[in-house]
């Protein structure tokens, strides 16, 4: 990747990073096409009062399909820039949203800062991370659908986190500043997966779908607060095979 260095500088700044491209045309409107596919099948965990529709067992169900956007060429120099062979596939996880959608305002490394704090005092313990890779298959564009960030939200503790106090939390994020991405078909965003975000619809006919794939440095225990629950041990290292 050219520029890597630059690029992962923007990362650590930042707290994210928009890699424009990733997938081509075919590459992207294929998986688009097997995640409609999977909603047809009714392979979907559920839809939740925010219009987030997801699939967690997408990566086993078709890993022909899904597979390859795990530690896929156009991000894997920035896993392994940022992480290494301790580079650990959390979770995979599809999107769609059918209808309006808001997502609420979260982090997916909840227990960041609490895990920090545990450290104390354990001499051989090293902090746990994660990364994020997020790739879409539509258009998002003003007026019809973006992501957004806390500016910096990657650098300091949020409130309200513990105890959990969601309506205060969310408030917080509402006003702090905000940076706003508007990633295309095939585009694909890397993320600390402790910075607060939210994606969106702003126009609710939009078709709107994407991948996450979450990473965790290893080692990271499995009752640390994660929005998504880890896969397992065996098979889950895409960058020590090599």
């Amino acid at each position: 990747m050219e520029g890597l260095d630059q690029r992962l500088g923007e990362l650590e700044r930042d707290g994210f990073l928009l890699l424009e491209g990733v997938l081509t045309p075919q590459e992207s409107d294929h998986v688009r096409r097997r995640i409609d596919h999977a909603r047809a099948q009714g392979w979907e965990e559920g839809l939740n009062e925010v219009g987030n529709m997801w699939f967690d067992t997408l990566l086993d169900r078709e890993p022909e399909s899904f597979a390859p956007l795990v530690a896929h060429p156009g991000v894997r120099p920035v896993l392994e820039g940022m992480m290494g062979p301790q580079c650990q596939l959390r979770s995979f996880r599809a999107h769609i949203n059918p209808g309006a959608y808001l997502q609420e305002w979260h982090m997916d490394f909840y227990g960041y800062w609490h895990e920090r704090r545990r450290l104390h005092g354990a001499r051989l313990a090293v902090p746990p991370a994660g990364v994020n890779t997020t790739f879409y298959f539509q258009d998002n564009a003003p007026g019809e659908g973006h992501l957004k960030f806390i500016k910096d939200g990657h650098l300091s503790e949020p409130p309200h986190l513990e105890p959990m106090d969601r309506p205060r939390f969310e408030a917080w994020c509402e006003a702090q500043q905000h940076v706003v991405l508007y990633p295309k078909a095939g585009d694909c965003v890397v993320f600390l997966s402790h910075i607060p975000h939210q994606g969106a619809k702003e126009r609710d006919d939009m078709e709107r779908s994407n991948v996450v794939c979450h990473y965790q440095v290893t080692p990271m225990h499995e009752a640390a607060w994660f929005v998504s629950r880890p896969r397992g041990y065996l098979g889950t290292f895409p960058l020590a095979r090599t």
